[in-house]
């Protein structure tokens, strides 16, 4: 059922055209942790909608929230890895989504909008809801977007909140407005997911019951770890969970 927020979140209060009011449906205890804005490309590589995932997940298994936009690309992904631990802010009112991906959120997690019924979202209220989800956020997450593109717009919300941006690293001429928020040392470069975890105060606590890290930490022969837990060693890799060296797996960097 869709209801009013009694009060505007705080960060909310503080940014340009503060909303006058929020509606919502789902879990509004989401809105006590920290949280993470993920932003991105509708069409994104799939380079950006892999290291999306890892980012959220992490994110999610610490304890904060992922904050996104609802829409395709990387916004979904972000919501997706999150699970329980995301809210979707809609550029029209809730009941005009009947999507599937935002009624899984609904009932797992949690929908805001700033219109309370009978509002399809228009090119102008996209632009308009993004100063909603970086507003929210407690630091800004972009993990592709080009110049002169929504994300980008996104981009500049943040800047003018004075959020702080971080961004995955690409190859020249890709993603080229994360790029030049590199060039021009207005963004933090994310090397693994822990960069957002620390930025947080927050750690990666699921770690602690993984039985194949805890079995890394005494750095066994690469040979016996296959023996004992098969194909889920070259998986722990490629994610990079797990590093070889010199015949023997070490835990990586993606999992301290």
């Amino acid at each position: 059922m869709i209801e009013k927020l009694s009060k505007i979140p705080e960060n909310l209060l503080t940014i340009k055209e503060p909303p006058k009011e929020i509606f919502y449906e789902g879990n509004l205890s989401l809105l006590e942790k920290k949280l993470v804005a993920i932003i991105g490309s509708r069409r994104a590589s799939n380079y950006a909608k892999t290291y999306t995932k890892i980012i959220a997940s992490a994110i999610s298994k610490a304890g904060a929230a992922v904050v996104s936009g609802g829409a395709y690309g990387i916004d979904e992904n972000a919501h997706e890895a999150a699970g329980e631990n995301t809210i979707a802010i809609l550029a029209g009112s809730i009941d005009r989504d009947k999507r599937k991906l935002i009624d899984k959120i609904k009932e797992n997690a949690l929908v805001l909008s700033e219109y309370e019924r009978d509002i399809e979202p228009k090119n102008w209220s996209f632009v308009h809801r993004n100063r909603l989800i970086t507003g929210i956020a407690d630091i800004v997450c972009v993990t592709e977007a080009e110049l002169n593109s929504g994300s980008h717009a996104s981009i500049n919300r943040a800047l003018d909140q004075k959020k702080d941006i971080y961004v995955i690293p690409h190859r020249l001429g890709e993603s080229e407005a994360t790029n030049k928020l590199l060039r021009e040392n207005k963004a933090k470069i994310i090397w693994d997911e822990n960069t957002l975890l620390k930025a947080l105060n927050l750690e990666l606590k699921a770690n602690e019951k993984d039985e194949i890290l805890i079995y890394a930490k005494t750095r066994p022969i690469y040979d016996d770890a296959i023996e004992k837990f098969g194909a889920k060693i070259y998986e722990y890799e490629l994610e990079g969970k797990i590093v070889v060296t010199n015949g023997r797996i070490e835990v990586g960097d993606f999992s301290n």
